[in-house]
């Protein structure tokens, strides 16, 4: 298994995995439609703004993680990295794919870290990954998102 940055040829592979989550029911329940083009657009500043990383085995991709580089809510001088999306397909879960991915991902936001780059970083948790304890990798929860759709 290889962890390596992704790169234009993935863009079929993100946007796969984006509309396989909208059907699984994470977003497309709430009547969220999917536009293609942006998505290309948001996987590009992932690539170039942020972090994009591909798991691959035997040269395919069976994992993927996004992140980008934003402005803290509160403090526009305080740049966090916010990691948007993390997937692994299914035959190839509790492979260590989805570790290896967390894994890169910190070390590669430590050395932003050192570099003052930016403060600190984020995990995002979907309602398929509450089976997660993201707590052993050090991170700490300190929010939850709730969605409600307007009428």
């Amino acid at each position: 298994m290889n962890i390596r940055k992704a790169n234009k040829f993935d863009i079929p592979y993100f946007t796969h995995i984006v509309h396989k989550i909208h059907e699984q029911g994470d977003i497309g329940e709430f009547g969220i439609t999917l536009d293609d083009q942006y998505l290309n657009s948001m996987f590009q500043v992932s690539m170039y703004g942020g972090i994009a990383l591909i798991a691959e085995r035997d040269d395919q991709p069976i994992g993927i993680l996004t992140a980008i580089i934003a402005p803290n809510v509160w403090n526009d001088k305080v740049l966090v990295m916010n990691q948007l999306l993390l997937y692994v397909d299914e035959e190839h879960r509790y492979t260590r794919a989805g570790y290896l991915l967390l894994q890169e991902y910190d070390e590669i936001c430590r050395e932003l870290v050192e570099e003052k780059r930016i403060q600190h970083y984020t995990i995002n948790s979907a309602k398929t990954m509450d089976d997660i304890d993201f707590g052993r990798f050090g991170y700490e929860n300190i929010a939850s998102t709730w969605l409600k759709v307007g009428d």
